[in-house]
């Protein structure tokens, strides 16, 4: 594809109906974006299966546009953009499913006002994976004794993480 053609595209791909999108926003802060990018999991799902091994993190896709939830990581290369959360194949560095959680901040009262935490997070990231024995790998942002304990137990998933040593969990 020419460089041509390529910026004549960007300039008329349209993701979202401009009529309903105030409707839509009420409910959704990611509603533009919404379709597609769940179309695009659906996909993922479809053509991918993980391996034995998993890892969770945190990426920041570069983006320096208007966005309601764009976020600014002085410690990330990219200084600005929108925080992902993301499970990937350890052997592969495939996304899983896209297995991404866009993280939109605070949603509107519905559907999609979900919780933010670690725990919630990884737990989402793998609801698909649950009771298949397959070892979890993430940072320390998201280890806790109580979601080692409900996934080693509930979900039949291993744990590796590292965890700070001043976590209120952990005894003396």
């Amino acid at each position: 594809m020419s460089l041509q053609r390529f910026r004549f595209l960007i300039r008329c791909i349209r993701f979202d109906d401009l009529d309903t999108r105030i409707e839509r926003k009420v409910t959704d802060k990611f509603s533009s974006f919404r379709e597609i990018f769940d179309l695009f999991i659906n996909n993922c799902k479809n053509n991918y299966s993980i391996g034995e091994f998993g890892t969770i993190d945190e990426t920041l896709v570069a983006f320096r546009g208007r966005c309601p939830f764009k976020m600014y990581i002085p410690s990330k290369p990219a200084k600005y953009g929108i925080k992902v959360f993301s499970l990937v194949d350890a052997k592969m560095s495939y996304t899983y499913i896209i297995c991404y959680i866009v993280y939109a901040g605070k949603q509107p009262p519905g559907y999609f006002d979900i919780s933010n935490k670690p725990e919630d997070v990884v737990k989402r990231l793998c609801e698909p994976v649950f009771g298949t024995n397959r070892n979890i790998t993430f940072d320390n942002w998201f280890t806790s004794n109580n979601l080692v304990q409900t996934m080693l137990l509930s979900h039949k998933l291993t744990i590796v993480g590292t965890i700070r040593k001043n976590k209120r969990e952990l005894p003396t």
